[in-house]
């Protein structure tokens, strides 16, 4: 998928105390600063799609303004919950859909009244054949004034991607559970230099929400992040980030050290914690001690050992990593709910009709609110390499062992059951060829 950004779903983590606990719980403030490098345009908003049902944008501009040329008008829904629970309040978000999201929904911080969680521009050129982009006002129509794209970088694992950026104006409505806020702030319009924007635009806020915790007399930057705005809700796809390593940069990937799921007990300093609150619009997190324990967090990177699991499949089918040592084997971490998890099937049949055999086997680890309709699924979609259903809140052992949290995440592990590759060199675009050097 040539998308800049990954769609990643939420994160915590954070620091203790294996001492005495004095002062706990904690409340950490955290402050909207901007951003000027401690996180990359990762955590972004997809513009222009990516849902598994057809959206609607009541009260948005539907015409593409008077001389923009080649001109398309794109879509980012900063709240996903609060959309789909007010369009099924009007009518237009079946019961299905509804109810697939409903499992996630912190229903103190969903209206049914409408808010406007949606951000309209059209992207097109001007009369000289120069990239442009037209942003909707407060009153619901675009602009006179385009903004224009210029090229520049963006660095991200280790790789360099030539983008094409516009700074915009980027303001939205969110409900904090009392009342709807308009929040203002500019934000980054970016797209590959090398594809359409159509393919790749993403929207990445240049706030972001900041603090310091201070732990066994330790002090760490930390940062709470749900796709780069508010709102921020405890939900699963909202992290927070601990400067572990102190270099003034998060590691913003769900397996690294310094990423962890706010939803989820976290391990620092020999003692489990838990987030208990997160204030609606990110400015603090309340954190104490988890009764549950957990072990401290692992990195699965290149070149660390693989964790073992054994499951049962779909089909019936006992099925252990370990069993398959001697081939090559690609984690799947996916979801039918998930719209880049249904783009890149067609490439993940690809390769396994390619590569699929002796020497490589494909695993699906998915994530679902229920059994039957995910079984039909597979049935319509012929897709025939061994799956593993885990049901969202009542098993997610392997999910839970992978550090799992955004969707799609992938690992390709050797013969030998070590990690060779993760993240981005196994995505839509990058897998045949990746396969490629290991297999053929």
């Amino acid at each position: 998928m040539k998308r800049l950004l990954i769609l990643i779903a939420g994160s915590l983590l954070l620091a203790s105390c294996a001492k005495e606990h004095t002062g706990h719980p904690f409340k950490v403030e955290l402050n909207l600063k901007e951003n000027t490098g401690q996180v990359p345009p990762l955590l972004a908003i997809s513009m222009g799609g990516g849902f598994i049902f057809e959206p609607e944008y009541p009260g948005e501009p539907a015409d593409i303004p008077e001389g923009l040329q080649n001109g398309e008008i794109f879509h980012g829904i900063i709240d996903l919950y609060q959309y789909v629970s007010q369009g099924h309040a009007a009518g237009f978000i079946n019961n299905s859909i509804f109810q697939r999201n409903s499992a996630l929904i912190d229903s103190v911080a969903i209206t049914d009244e409408w808010v406007d969680v949606i951000i309209t521009v059209a992207v097109g050129e001007d009369e000289q054949g120069k990239p442009v982009v037209y942003v909707e006002g407060k009153d619901g129509n675009f602009l006179d004034e385009p903004i224009y794209f210029e090229p520049t970088t963006v660095e991200f694992q280790d790789q360099v991607f030539n983008v094409m950026e516009a700074v915009v104006p980027a303001p939205f409505e969110y409900f904090n559970g009392e009342e709807t806020v308009w929040h203002e702030g500019k934000a980054s319009l970016m797209y590959l230099s090398d594809s359409s924007p159509s393919e790749s635009l993403q929207l990445f806020y240049h706030k972001i929400r900041m603090g310091t915790w201070t732990v066994n007399d330790q002090t760490f930057d930390v940062l709470l992040s749900k796709d780069s705005a508010p709102p921020y809700r405890k939900e699963l796809y909202t992290y927070l980030y601990i400067d572990l390593d102190e270099d003034g940069k998060f590691d913003v990937m769900p397996d690294g050290m310094e990423a962890y799921p706010v939803t989820e007990p976290f391990n620092i300093a020999g003692e489990s914690w838990k987030i208990t609150d997160i204030a609606i619009d990110g400015s603090s997190v309340t954190i104490d001690v988890s009764e549950e324990k957990v072990d401290p967090k692992v990195a699965l990177r290149p070149g660390t050992e693989a964790p073992d699991f054994t499951a049962q499949t779909v089909s019936g089918r006992e099925i252990s990593l370990k069993d398959l040592r001697g081939k090559y084997v690609m984690l799947d971490f996916w979801g039918t709910w998930c719209g880049p998890c249904i783009d890149a099937l067609p490439v993940l049949k690809q390769a396994y009709e390619k590569f699929g055999g002796s020497d490589f086997e494909i695993i699906g680890i998915a994530n679902e609110v229920r059994a039957d309709p995910f079984e039909d699924f597979l049935d319509q979609e012929n897709i025939t390499w061994p799956q593993i259903l885990e049901i969202y809140e009542e098993n997610n052992t392997v999910q839970e062992l992978y550090s799992v949290n955004a969707y799609p995440t992938y690992y390709l592990i050797d013969p030998e059951g070590e990690i060779v590759e993760y993240g981005m060199a196994l995505s839509e675009e990058n897998l045949l060829e990746t396969l490629g050097r290991y297999l053929n």
